[in-house]
């Protein structure tokens, strides 16, 4: 769905989505994470993509919750045991470094749900064909293929089942054979596509002149304000992170939840007013039409 975030330039929806990751990854406190968790499923929403998230969460929960179990396993820093499992103590420090983790891995798997909705292929290459043609096509190609890849099995998978190969069912051996023949199908499709794409933009000239670009994107006042003001804010933010705000402290000692200094709360005002940088564009846009009736 079109939001208010594809209107605006490439460049500043780019950024955006940079400097989200940037702060995801910057504050490992559950407040500023749990809160923006909220922010960016809200806005994915917005983009109808609960479906994209639901799909996501069946596919990667295994991941999420490796995480947040093996850290406390391996990690044995802390100074309040909770349990032994065998030899090996668990720490609350180290079961809460291991959360904070996994909610940090799950925002930056939602902030890319919405990456991809926003960032299309044709503004990637506007964004990076004019600094290297060759690298962001290759960069372009290689963001496209996980999907396409899945896609092209499913269908391959579909069309010999009539011919009776398939891994569900039979031996293991006969199974391990239906599956080598599947992917050996899928890697002479997806190879000998990948050389008549190569023929073909060889043959239109690809990264032998400046590229020009079909779509025309304007830069227009609404751009200029929304880059300074959010470079100004993720500058700020990088300033009070490296001064040792908005961090929980876990190591020797977990320290406390609640953000009792001003600098703390001030840093989460300013992260979540830049991570809602989309859902206050759909406000604004709601507000105008709203005035225009």
């Amino acid at each position: 769905m079109q939001t208010a975030l594809n209107s605006v330039h490439p460049v500043t929806s780019f950024c955006y989505y940079i400097g989200v990751i940037l702060l995801s990854m910057l504050f490992l406190h559950p407040v500023f994470l749990i809160c923006e968790l909220l922010i960016l499923v809200a806005y994915n929403l917005c983009q109808k993509n609960g479906e994209k998230m639901r799909k996501m969460l069946q596919g990667s929960w295994f991941f999420i919750s490796a995480i947040a179990i093996i850290n406390p396993l391996l990690n044995h820093r802390g100074s309040h045991f909770l349990f032994y499992l065998g030899r090996n103590p668990i720490t609350l420090e180290a079961v809460v470094y291991g959360i904070l983790m996994a909610l940090s891995f799950s925002c930056l798997l939602i902030i890319f749900i919405s990456y991809n909705s926003v960032i299309t292929s044709h503004k990637f290459l506007y964004l990076f064909s004019r600094i290297s043609p060759q690298v962001a096509l290759l960069t372009m190609i290689t963001i496209r293929f996980v999907p396409l890849f899945i896609r092209r099995l499913t269908t391959i998978t579909a069309i010999q089942k009539t011919r009776g190969i398939q891994m569900e069912t039979g031996k293991i051996k006969t199974r391990a054979h239906s599956g080598m023949r599947l992917v050996q199908i899928l890697l002479v499709c997806s190879l000998e596509e990948a050389l008549q794409t190569a023929d073909s933009m060889e043959a239109r000239g690809y990264g032998v002149k400046k590229r020009s670009t079909y779509l025309r994107y304007r830069f227009d006042m609404r751009d200029i304000l929304s880059l300074i003001f959010g470079s100004v804010i993720l500058i700020s933010c990088i300033v009070g992170k490296l001064n040792g705000f908005g961090e929980l402290q876990i190591y020797p000692e977990l320290g406390t939840l609640g953000l009792t200094l001003i600098q703390n709360q001030l840093l989460l005002v300013l992260t979540l007013l830049f991570v809602s940088y989309p859902l206050i564009l759909e406000g604004r846009e709601l507000v105008w039409w709203h005035w225009q009736k």
